[in-house]
């Protein structure tokens, strides 16, 4: 099922890849989705992503995703930070209506806890759903 205006209201941003390719949404209930409405990940409060078997996968501030090294794996729409230069951003394809979120794990914080990576110009070698 294909979704009109209404889906701009469920999202915080898009993410595009090294390629200019829009390939995910971060929805305000803090999911990230493909554009088939798949659940890749979700966001802690800080920023912090993980996979839905809770594994920290990779970072995300100020419209920047990051891999767990601080490559770039996208860049969102107002993209503030060091990051490689992005030549141009594609359209962004409509958006099927994401699929009903699986139960977060619980994510332990403590002195093992994933800590901010170090901002890097480099663009990150894989995809989110390959880290």
């Amino acid at each position: 099922m294909e979704l009109g205006p209404e889906a701009e209201e469920e999202e915080i941003d898009v993410i595009w890849d090294e390629n200019g390719t829009a390939r995910y949404r971060l929805l305000k209930d803090h999911r990230i989705v493909d554009f088939d409405g798949h659940n890749i990940a979700w966001m802690d409060e800080d920023g912090f992503i993980y996979d839905y078997t809770g594994h920290y996968k990779a970072f995300y501030e100020n419209g920047i995703l990051r891999d767990q090294e601080g490559a770039v794996i996208g860049q969102g729409q107002d993209p503030a930070g060091p990051k490689p230069v992005l030549p141009n951003k594609g359209l962004i394809p409509e958006a099927s209506r994401p699929e009903k979120p699986p139960t977060k794990p619980k994510v332990k914080k403590d002195k093992d806890s994933p800590k901010k990576p170090v901002a890097s110009l480099l663009w990150s070698k894989k995809m989110l759903e390959e880290l």
